[in-house]
């Protein structure tokens, strides 16, 4: 299975979060996923000007594991297998029986499994029903504040490993729990407040957690923020990105990637290079034969059949690149875990003309403005192709938790396709019938679409999204259903 899921990243970028679950008991499982990008003619974005370089500079990958699922009810309990794991290796780290790499480890999946508790959480906050908001609102406090009490009752346990790097890696995911706990609580005290949901006793149990929250945070020597501060609260910002990345650096997966297809790619350019020395030789060896040597034609014709033997080896130098890249994939990564291969990941990247494109991407696609298809004016179409092959069982024996899968976050940077836009706003005159004269303001805003199409197994799904930009940056994106 292929899950997807969109968001807007930052202003400029557009990121896709793509979960590849394999099947139970398939040992080698094949993610294909092809993408059409369909960019307005207007833009001037085409095989000329933005070239398959430009291309991979503006798109960055990461694959991650999937971060195994606990409900948040269910990993405040004191028997859930992630706080059992945790307060065994801080147990067995104050008896000397593990290394502080190895409580490190433990630290770090724990404090990653509950952001992912809290925020789906929030989530199912955010979709349930109105009446009863403040009654889940009251279970999420409760849930979240247990597995703080939790975390933090094995503190003394960390505290007899005498190097001190122990209880510095435990801060680290205390710190991090607790930012996650503030800013969730902060956005659900917004939704309540938002549609008059809050009751007078949720508000004083949610205002007295966040006092003694605040506290314990200022005595631990954590960063707060403030609503006033001098660098408009940087530094907070800052290392709270910092202890991020490190807290789920435990997720992802290392890779090396290489460019794919190197030995056919020098064998067709060889290739090349032959078909215009034996054009040159030819051309050669008849003038020679008919003007002699060391005569003004023989080497007239010498020079000219040069020439056009570079122009040759190029323009067949060309179609190969061209024709390999259309059916072979750029760029191949390798997923490697110490000496354990995972997986691997293949992607390719080619201009398409708009005939070229399948039936079914065409009816997905769904073009029919007549104000642009009785101009005539065509659309680019960039195709991007991605193969993903795992090892399910490499997968799984990377952690004792349950692991469904890996996730590949690709953040695409679209700033190039800005480039050619008109200010993002117009002035607009205002009719409202009193000849007065009153103007105002207007979006000047242009559309990529997306259409993905998802193969595993015998599954196959079409998925089509709608990016709307402006030359300020992205302002939002949908899907479009069938």
């Amino acid at each position: 299975m292929i899950n997807i899921k969109p968001k807007i990243h930052d202003s400029n970028t557009l990121e896709l979060k793509v979960g590849y679950v394999p099947q139970d008991g398939v040992t080698y499982n094949d993610f294909y996923m092809n993408t059409w990008i369909y960019i307005p003619e207007v833009l001037d974005v085409n095989r000329h000007t933005y070239t398959k370089e430009t291309f991979y500079c503006d798109i960055v990958s990461h694959l991650r594991l999937i971060t195994p699922s606990y409900k948040l009810d269910e990993l405040a309990q004191d028997q859930s297998l992630p706080f059992l794991r945790l307060s065994q290796a801080c147990q067995s780290l104050a008896d000397g029986n593990i290394t502080v790499k190895d409580f490190e480890s433990e630290v770090k999946m724990f404090a990653s499994i509950a952001k992912s508790s809290i925020r789906d959480a929030y989530h199912a906050l955010e979709r349930t029903q109105r009446t009863q908001r403040a009654d889940r609102c009251r279970e999420f406090l409760h849930h979240s504040n247990l597995i703080l009490e939790h975390y933090r009752s094995l503190r003394m346990l960390v505290q007899a490993e005498t190097s001190g790097q122990a209880i510095t890696f435990y801060n680290y995911g205390d710190e991090f729990i607790s930012n996650i706990f503030e800013q969730h609580m902060g956005r659900a005290i917004k939704l309540l407040t938002r549609h008059n949901t809050i009751e007078g006793a949720l508000l004083a149990d949610l205002q007295r957690v966040l006092t003694t929250e605040r506290d314990y945070r200022q005595q631990m020597g954590y960063l707060v923020v403030e609503d006033r501060s001098s660098d408009n609260n940087r530094q907070f910002v800052y290392h709270a990105s910092q202890l991020k990345k490190y807290i789920e650096s435990n997720l992802y997966l290392p890779t090396h990637k290489r460019k794919n297809n190197v030995f056919l790619e020098q064998v067709a350019f060889s290739f090349a290079a032959g078909i215009a020395m034996v054009f040159a030789t030819v051309v050669s060896f008849a003038f020679q034969q008919t003007y002699g040597n060391f005569t003004m034609e023989f080497f007239i014709a010498l020079v000219i059949s040069y020439m056009f033997k570079d122009r040759i080896k190029d323009l067949i130098h060309n179609y190969f690149a061209n024709r390999m890249g259309s059916r072979f994939h750029d760029y191949v990564t390798t997923i490697r875990v110490n000496a354990n291969k995972i997986g691997r990941v293949k992607e390719g990247f080619d201009f398409v003309s708009p005939a070229e494109v399948s039936r079914q991407v065409k009816k997905i696609r769904a073009r029919k403005s007549l104000l642009v298809i009785n101009r005539g004016v065509d659309e680019q179409v960039i195709q991007y192709r991605k193969h993903v092959h795992l090892i399910s069982k490499a997968v799984h024996q990377l952690s004792p938790y349950p692991l469904t899968g890996v996730n590949n976050i690709v953040r695409y940077n679209l700033s190039n396709f800005m480039r050619r836009m008109d200010n993002p706003q117009v002035p607009l005159f205002v009719n409202d019938g009193t000849a007065r004269d009153i103007t105002t303001r207007g979006d000047k805003v242009y559309y990529l679409n997306f259409v993905i199409h998802c193969q595993y197994e015998n599954q196959s799904e079409y998925k089509r999204y709608r990016v709307c930009l402006c030359r300020d940056g992205i302002k939002g994106i949908n899907e479009i259903k069938q």
